[in-house]
């Protein structure tokens, strides 16, 4: 997968630009807060419809611009293919989504077009922080192979959430209507009944593959990195019949604390070291090394999956890693098309088949691109531009 063009409208601190990125390796430094982030956050949108850095829309849209619009000219599997997002906060309609300038229905049909994983300094908090950091992880990386598994986990939302409002109104003082507490457990049960076993494929595979990578770039075979899905229902009970039975146990509970304790949404992957958990005893380098492992072997697994790498972000990780992991980082990366920001091009040295682009900020706060190795300003192509139907 090879993203041939790149274009913004409106978009963050950008106004109309277009990139023609290298099949390898493309470096975007400059100062922080130019804009660097702003272009891997436009491919992110190209892949999942949606911002990895926020859930409010509106905050991409340029100030005093009344639509953001993204897009990518790529090519798959021997095929080109264009995919436009258009973001429109004042309107009904906040977002619209164009596959090879068809309109797309609903936001399940974007999903396995563009694949993309990205890494950046927050990424260190799937070791650090709480479950909900890993189960998005999990999430992101199936939705982009699995559409079924994307709209399960939203008919599942949406259950979750209805049920969470009869609790709360029921703890209120109301009356809980039992008829619509199991209509909403039967729906969350059958969705279960999909996502369980599609998290635990993609655990186990993608545990096996980290292992192997956080060897590779950690140099240490003493140490062994494990995932571990701690899954709501054993592995031999029937998954529709458990988890609606458990639903069913937990009301009184559930009413107690007016919310919903057991379900999909509140599952772990478990990450240890050599048996211990991370969180609590890993230093600042073997995280870094774990959370980067998880990153590489994500993109082996779609790799595996699709027969085609994706597209791999690297938002200011380099600074994050000593030389030694730098350079291992670099050789897993060979043959992927990657974006990697950092603020110092020399960062990058060891890197060979490359495109460096030079970032930066006007007094006006708009962002502007140069690429440095030709010292020519990237030119704003507007006819293509309006041939992705960013009118």
């Amino acid at each position: 997968m090879i993203i041939n063009t790149l274009k913004l409208r409106d978009f963050r601190n950008y106004g109309e630009i277009e990139l023609t990125p290298h099949p390898g390796v493309n470096i975007l430094f400059g100062q922080n807060g130019s804009g660097k982030t702003n272009l891997l956050e436009a491919i992110h949108y190209c892949a999942l419809g949606r911002s990895h850095r926020t859930s409010q829309d509106r905050e991409v849209v340029r100030k005093g611009a009344e639509m953001a619009a993204v897009g990518v000219q790529l090519h798959k599997s021997g095929v080109r293919m264009d995919v436009q997002v258009k973001l429109t906060p004042g309107e009904i309609r906040k977002k619209a989504i164009f596959v090879d300038r068809k309109r797309a229905n609903r936001l399940s049909d974007l999903m396995g077009h563009v694949q993309c994983v990205i890494f950046s300094p927050e990424d260190l908090m799937l070791v650090k922080e709480g479950p909900s950091v890993r189960r998005r992880y999990l999430d992101m990386m199936l939705s982009q192979l699995s559409t079924a598994y994307f709209t399960a986990l939203q008919q599942y939302q949406k259950a979750l959430d209805q049920r969470n409002a009869l609790l709360r109104d029921a703890k209120k003082g109301g009356r809980l209507d039992q008829s619509m507490m199991e209509a909403f457990e039967d729906v969350m049960a059958a969705q279960c009944a999909v996502i369980i076993p599609l998290r635990r494929r993609m655990v186990a595979r993608t545990a096996e593959v980290a292992e192997a990578k956080y060897m590779a770039i950690s140099g240490r075979p003493h140490e062994k990195f494990s995932m571990c899905y701690a899954c709501c229902v054993p592995e031999q009970a029937e998954v529709v019949g458990y988890v609606r039975e458990s639903l069913q146990k937990g009301r009184q509970e559930d009413l107690y604390r007016g919310g919903t304790g057991f379900g999909v949404h509140r599952e772990d992957i478990n990450l240890t070291l050599n048996g211990r958990e991370m969180k609590v005893f890993a230093s600042q380098g073997q995280i870094r090394t774990a959370a980067l492992s998880m990153k590489l072997a994500q993109l082996a697994v779609f790799r595996s999956e699709t027969g085609e790498a994706p597209i791999l972000l690297l938002d200011d990780v380099m600074s994050e890693l000593d030389m030694t992991r730098r350079t291992r980082l670099l050789e897993e990366i060979s043959g992927v098309q990657t974006f990697i920001t950092c603020t110092d091009e020399s960062d990058l040295d060891g890197c060979r088949e490359r495109r460096s682009y030079q970032v930066s900020m006007d007094l006006d706060g708009f962002a502007h691109v140069r690429e440095n190795s030709a010292g020519a300003v990237v030119t704003t192509a507007i006819d293509s531009l309006d041939e992705l139907d960013f009118e």
